[in-house]
């Protein structure tokens, strides 16, 4: 069998349409490298993807959110996997984003806990960071119109945010008493506010 772009794409749209697991996507990966008739031209991209399904412990998560990113890959050749799995390559726009604004780097550890609402998806997004608490970062993060409810902001693991909202990530090194505001528009506001290091 010849695999083309096409057959991973179909097993992609598969797979986001819940018609098959990602058993099935890992027995095909398997198949494909193990197997005499499975062949392919060339193309580094099917290369990738069919080794990085045969072994999601050393690569990507094998989701939704990687699905649609493995799927992007082949149809358009942009890819934004690591940006959505891999924390460390944000750093570097961490720093730059401290240093345009006058702010120590302050990185957080990833496994801790930020506050999010439970509308990220939406736009314009905003962040502001207090002193951590236990098992927290200090930062809080909504998108749409603020509130005052008890459960306006619910915690998550500030690494979930890569696959949520990786564009997030590179304000998270900003110092305490910090806010942002921007958007998918590539408006971008950061400034200082001496009132939240004493909240």
């Amino acid at each position: 069998m010849k695999v083309t772009r096409q057959n991973l794409i179909e097993l992609c749209d598969s797979f986001l349409e819940n018609k098959i697991d990602k058993t099935a996507i890992q027995n095909f990966a398997w198949t494909a490298i193990s197997d005499d008739d499975f062949e392919w031209d060339e193309d580094e991209i099917i290369s990738d993807t069919i080794f990085e399904w045969d072994n999601e412990d050393i690569n990507f998560e094998i989701n939704k959110t990687n699905i649609s990113l493995w799927k992007k890959r082949l149809l358009t050749e942009k890819d934004d996997l690591l940006i959505h799995n891999n924390w460390n390559v944000h750093i570097e726009a961490q720093k730059e984003i401290c240093d345009k604004s006058n702010s120590t780097w302050k990185p957080i550890n990833k496994k801790l806990n930020i506050g999010v609402s439970t509308n990220l998806e939406k736009d314009p997004i905003n962040g502001l960071r207090h002193p951590a608490e236990k098992g927290t970062t200090g930062w809080f993060i909504w998108t749409g119109e603020y509130s005052e409810a008890d459960d306006f902001f619910q915690p998550i693991c500030a690494e979930d945010l890569l696959q949520k909202r990786p564009e997030i990530i590179k304000y998270l090194g900003l110092d305490v008493g910090f806010r942002f505001l921007s958007d998918s528009k590539g408006y971008e506001d950061i400034w200082y506010d001496e009132k939240l290091k004493n909240i």
